[in-house]
């Protein structure tokens, strides 16, 4: 069974990062995810710069593929995560390229839906593996916790953005509220959710994305629309310095501190 979720797991992370590759490359329906994002801008969508972080997250999903491999072909220790996480992270990652095919063929609508796939899928490995919640390795940490922490804070902002670009598309001003009302309403739901994240399940990697999120939202606007870009800079002040404030509380059983202990044993 672990044998078969980890290759599965592999396969699908290949998969993903091959659709949106080949969706830039080769621009499949004449376009590319940018340029329809841009066709339904709104105000919540960051600059272009922050989608950079998608190299990150792919790197951290592959790391976690091979990790997976390793320990369920050769690793001796208790993988139980393997089985926590079932056939999620697969699905997770199929619906991820079907995204990609659904946005750049316009079909918007079907976007959203296949968006909330996505992010059920995560929270369904959170839940599953007591994510953040119990005192692992920091194998378990850096190559299990922190890429589905990386990739479950982004599909939560693009979510966000995502219903932004589809309300946009049907030609919804935000009546009775102004774009701009609406924008700053959305900043402060989604800081509270990721402080919520952040104390309640220790997941800082989670909100320290939405932080970097809501940084390209005021290099966006900041010489056009200075409310809403001052207002996503104080959400991202207040994110980066609660994740700060939780990793100095929680200093004896963080990464540093394992890390440390790790070397000293060695």
């Amino acid at each position: 069974m672990k044998k078969r979720l980890a290759l599965l797991n592999l396969f699908s992370v290949l998969f993903v990062i091959g659709v949106n590759y080949i969706s830039q490359m080769y621009r499949l329906n004449d376009t590319t995810i940018g340029e329809i994002s841009r066709k339904y801008d709104n105000l919540f969508t960051p600059a272009p710069y922050a989608f950079s972080i998608w190299g990150i997250i792919f790197l951290g999903l592959l790391g976690y593929a091979i990790f997976q491999v390793k320990r369920a072909f050769f690793g001796k220790k208790e993988s139980n995560f393997i089985s926590q996480t079932g056939y999620w992270f697969f699905i997770a990652n199929i619906l991820n390229a079907a995204w990609v095919l659904a946005f750049v063929f316009d079909y918007t609508g079907i976007s959203v839906l296949i968006m909330l796939g996505i992010l059920f899928s995560l929270i369904k490995i959170i839940l599953n593996t007591n994510m953040e919640r119990w005192d692992a390795p920091i194998e378990v940490i850096g190559l299990v916790w922190w890429p589905i922490c990386l990739y479950s804070g982004w599909i939560a902002v693009a979510t966000i953005a995502n219903v932004s670009a589809y309300l946009t598309k049907l030609g919804w001003e935000g009546a009775p509220l102004s774009e701009v009302t609406w924008t700053i309403i959305m900043v402060i739901v989604a800081t509270i959710i990721n402080l919520s994240i952040t104390w309640q399940r220790n997941m800082r990697e989670f909100a320290l994305v939405a932080a970097w999120a809501f940084v390209a939202i005021f290099i966006r606007h900041k010489d056009s629309y200075e409310l809403v870009a001052y207002s996503a800079l104080v959400a991202a002040i207040i994110l980066f310095v609660s994740s700060m404030t939780h990793a100095i509380r929680n200093k004896e059983t963080g990464p540093a501190q394992k890390l440390k202990e790790r070397l000293q044993n060695h």
